[in-house]
């Protein structure tokens, strides 16, 4: 019987849903998922600098793990690049702890601070055209709209782009 899964630990979520190649159409382009566990790992290792052994730390995981986890990230990126495909960020099995962070001064301190991301922007409804100012940490489908009571979406998000797109076919 396998071991189980232990669940990946994030400490923040990325600021955007994804990337899109320049001049390349969203409905006409094929997407590619990055899980999130695999987004945390590239901002640890290369963007934070943190060695693998460390990282894997952060985010409770074995180093052989880490490195399949940010080895399968790379190559999605990689794959992206070369075939002008979109990368959507999401899913994935991770837990988020946004009441730590770690230093960029020091990579072993971790300071109990409240994460503040996605400050700024809007939540909009799609039927409605109503807008409200988005709440940093709190996702727009959780907002109702005051008018018709439909979810939210974030403004020029992934999601919010495919209906749009949806709607104008």
């Amino acid at each position: 019987m396998p071991r189980p899964k232990r669940s990946r630990k994030m400490f923040s979520l990325p600021l955007t849903e994804g990337f899109k190649p320049i001049g390349v159409r969203v409905k006409n382009a094929e997407a590619l998922i990055l899980l999130n566990e695999e987004y945390e790992a590239l901002k640890l290792a290369d963007y934070n600098n943190f060695t693998q052994e460390d990282a894997a730390k952060k985010m409770n995981v074995s180093r052989p793990t880490f490195s399949r986890i940010y080895d399968k990230a790379r190559k999605t990126i990689a794959k992206a690049f070369v075939e002008g495909k979109i990368i959507i960020i999401k899913g994935g099995d991770y837990s988020l702890d946004e009441n730590l962070i770690y230093s960029d001064d020091d990579n072993s301190a971790i300071k109990n601070v409240k994460y503040e991301f996605g400050i700024g922007g809007y939540c909009i409804c799609l039927k409605c055209d109503i807008r409200i100012t988005h709440i940093a940490g709190k996702p727009c489908m959780e907002n109702k709209c005051p008018n018709c009571g439909e979810p939210m979406l974030r403004e020029n998000s992934y999601l919010y782009q495919q209906q749009k797109n949806k709607e104008e076919s």
